[in-house]
């Protein structure tokens, strides 16, 4: 079976991706309010996106959406977005954050796993949530510059 690695490409998103963009955050039930196109890269394969990544700067510079089309799913097309979008949209960054409850994936792209009461400190909407206790979300950082 041939690689798709070679036929993966990446790219600023446009106005046009939002749909698709749409579509593949809903399968995850991920929340995309409040971002635009310009806070997106995605990956495609034969002029179709298969992938999306956003980052955002507010409270800190976050790594906020990450998804892959689940028919392309385990073939590094999540690895190959977090690289691109911290090349592009993050580059003025010394780090970037996430909240996940994926660990495993940010472990193995280079994200190290923090300290849940960091969270307060980087998120404003963590610090009065009352599930905050009973969070299933891990804060993890990847060190852009080192």
């Amino acid at each position: 079976m041939k690689s798709l690695a070679s036929d993966i490409h990446t790219r600023l998103a446009t106005a046009q991706d939002m749909h698709d963009i749409e579509c593949i955050a809903s399968t995850y039930f991920l929340d995309i309010d409040g971002l635009g196109y310009s806070d997106f890269i995605v990956a495609t394969l034969e002029n179709k996106i298969i992938g999306i990544a956003s980052f955002k700067q507010n409270e800190c510079p976050e790594l906020h959406t990450i998804a892959v089309h689940p028919n392309y799913r385990g073939k590094g097309i999540g690895a190959l977005l977090v690289k691109e979008l911290a090349s592009t949209l993050c580059k003025d960054n010394e780090r970037i954050y996430v909240r996940t409850t994926a660990s495993g994936f940010f472990e193995k792209v280079g994200f190290v796993a923090l300290e849940n009461a960091i969270k307060k400190e980087l998120w404003n909407d963590c610090i009065a949530c009352d599930r905050f206790n009973n969070c299933k979300q891990a804060v993890m950082c990847l060190e852009l510059r080192k």
